[in-house]
């Protein structure tokens, strides 16, 4: 017996040898009958298959097919489980993303907690020694930027991301709707004039009058 791939599956050939003279032939020669096929993968032959084979065929099988086969099975177990418990390559990933993210922040800001959750996570991961440079939120003074700057530390910026994300939660139905009584009492509705009044109340320290101090802003005629 011998065995042909094809694609996927396993070709079974059983050969005999037909003499010199058996049926007037001048010179022997080998016939090949094909037996059936089985799956590259297979790792036992089907039960109601069994007595189509004689006992060599039978270890044929288990040493050419079977037993490859089950190797080749616990060995994918093996790596999946070794890939499942490796940090490693999810630190490579995360490293590559981390560029990306920082590439395109230039065009786009994001979120200073955004990074944070990202350093926060990186600093739960065991190490074998002590990290060298570790990256830090740069919270320091900036140099006071020039009108039409767009500085890597965006404030503003920030600020508008938020809110954009808060307004798609809202749409989305994060927090529901509001009741018929009593929506002051609401969290979506405190937390909302807490805004209002930071970015544009009337008190001294809100964003706009901030903006209007440095002349981003117009201050409004009385």
């Amino acid at each position: 017996m011998h065995i042909k791939k094809r694609g996927t599956r396993a070709m079974l050939y059983r050969s005999s040898w037909v003499p010199k003279g058996a049926s007037g032939n001048t010179h022997g020669y080998a016939v090949q009958q094909f037996v059936g096929s089985l799956p590259l993968g297979a790792e036992v032959l089907p039960a109601e298959l069994k007595d189509n084979f004689s006992r060599g065929e039978l270890d044929y099988l288990e040493n050419k097919l079977f037993q490859p086969a089950r190797l080749a099975a616990q060995q994918k177990v093996r790596a999946a489980e070794m890939r499942e418990a490796d940090p490693m390559w999810r630190l490579d990933e995360a490293a590559r993303l981390t560029l990306e993210a920082a590439e395109r922040s230039e065009r786009c800001v994001v979120p200073n907690v955004t990074v944070s959750a990202v350093q926060s996570a990186l600093a739960m991961v065991r190490t074998i020694g002590p990290l060298q440079n570790q990256p830090q939120i740069n919270t320091a003074p900036q140099p006071q930027a020039t009108a039409g700057d767009h500085p890597k530390t965006n404030p503003l910026g920030d600020a508008l991301v938020a809110i954009k994300t808060a307004r798609d939660a809202v749409a989305a139905g994060k927090y529901g709707k509001a009741p018929a009584e009593g929506v002051r009492a609401t969290y979506p509705y405190r937390v909302w004039a807490d805004i209002f009044e930071a970015v544009g109340g009337t008190g001294g320290d809100s964003l706009m009058r901030a903006l209007q101090a440095k002349g981003f802003a117009k201050t409004r005629s009385k």
